[in-house]
């Protein structure tokens, strides 16, 4: 019987990683290149039959905007890139788009032939380019200046996006100074909402979660927070990244900022149940985290910790129930 349970226990908490994000550490840029350092060179064939040759692009600002398939983002920043650079009119200023989804070709050639798009899409089909920049997350806008070296890097999509792409395009072409750059970009970041730009940075983050990047994760989760102070969403982001790190006591004092305007919280309650249960408060973890089951948008995580706390009280039979209960939610089984 205990061979059976530590199985199931063990294979439930794989699957609830495999299945729910992971928190992870680093920058918003790119993880294998820092400003100002020369850009590796790149020779990628191109959706039309033609190639990509960084050997050809001396002189130039090049603008490399990596894409992701099926991604509104993407999408978006594909569309916008090509109007900044039609609206700059500048023969120095070359744009290409790049990617690694080359199993998607069907699915960019309708999509750039439905948006008239005629700008070069390179194929990284080994990501040996995009591996070497170390893109965290797509889409990424790169600039590159004239001298081949890293310029700017814009990460995601936002609404400033091209207000943000033609600033640093002409800083690159020297048409901007430094400060007259920070103003026009201060100057972006002025007209959004908070609420939209806690949803950037948390978007952000939890890609960078996915990469393992802990450190920076948590600074644009505290970037989200500054700019929407009362979001649960993103408080409930830094408690999960808390528990993460191991900090019980700062992720105790977040879910209860929750949890005090809004008491019936799921999530919170998740939360709080868990922490409890690192405690060694079982019994009060316990109550925690069956009320939360109720409207629980990831119950196994409850289920699985309910099962730890029958476990460590000894109820062998009840903590196997919601170790299998675990389960079925994940791979979605009767």
């Amino acid at each position: 019987m205990r061979a059976s349970n530590k199985w199931i226990r063990g294979l439930s908490a794989l699957a609830i990683a495999l299945a729910i994000v992971q928190p992870a550490s680093g920058t918003d840029e790119l993880r294998g290149l820092k400003k100002g350092e020369p850009v590796p060179a790149y020779r990628l064939p191109a959706i039309d039959g033609s190639v990509v040759d960084s050997a050809t692009l001396d002189g130039s600002v090049v603008v490399l905007v990596c894409l992701s398939a099926e991604q509104r983002r993407s999408e978006l920043a594909a569309l916008e890139s090509v109007s900044v650079v039609q609206e700059l009119d500048n023969e120095a200023v070359r744009l290409f788009h790049v990617t690694a989804d080359v199993i998607q070709k069907s699915y960019f050639e309708a999509f750039r032939a439905e948006r008239s798009i005629t700008t070069p899409l390179a194929l990284d089909a080994d990501r040996g380019f995009l591996g070497k920049l170390g893109v965290i997350v797509l889409p990424t806008t790169i600039i590159v200046d004239r001298e081949g070296k890293l310029a700017h890097v814009i990460p995601l999509h936002s609404s400033g996006y091209k207000q943000v792409l033609s600033a640093e395009i002409r800083h690159a072409l020297g048409e901007l100074s430094d400060d007259e750059l920070e103003q026009r970009t201060a100057a972006v970041d002025s007209t959004g909402s908070p609420k939209s730009f806690a949803s950037a940075h948390r978007a952000l983050a939890r890609s960078m979660r996915e990469k393992g990047l802990l450190d920076a994760a948590k600074g644009e989760l505290l970037k989200a927070r500054e700019a929407d102070p009362d979001n649960h969403e993103v408080i409930l982001d830094l408690c999960d990244l808390d528990l993460v790190l191991g900090d019980l006591d700062e992720a105790d004092e977040l879910v209860d900022r929750v949890l005090r305007s809004q008491p019936n919280h799921r999530r919170a309650g998740q939360f709080k149940g868990i922490i409890l249960f690192k405690r060694g408060e079982y019994d009060a973890a316990e109550r925690m985290l069956t009320e939360s089951l109720t409207l629980n948008p990831h119950p196994e995580v409850a289920q699985y910790y309910l099962g730890q706390i029958c476990e460590r009280k000894g109820q062998i039979e009840l903590a196997l129930e919601h170790y299998r209960a675990a389960l079925q939610h994940v791979l979605d089984e009767p």
